[in-house]
């Protein structure tokens, strides 16, 4: 005799068989992964911030290493 199986819809959850499904259920890897997000948005963010106040630094220690190299005594 076959087993029938239930008719899955678009919103019903994955059969609860199979390595995908324990993959799913599996609560271990989410908070690496929102670990993984929070670097790096912190990382973006420093970056963004280092861009930020570096180019104008740049400029200024630029200006005051010519102010300071001139011939002029």
């Amino acid at each position: 005799m076959k087993r029938l199986q239930p008719k899955r819809g678009p919103g019903s959850p994955p059969s609860a068989t199979g390595p995908l499904a324990r993959l799913f259920g599996d609560p271990r890897g989410v908070a690496y992964a929102e670990y993984i997000i929070i670097v790096i948005l912190i990382g973006i963010v420093v970056s963004i911030a280092l861009i930020a106040v570096g180019v104008p630094l740049l400029r200024s220690f630029r200006l005051t290493q010519l102010f300071l190299g001139a011939p002029i005594p």
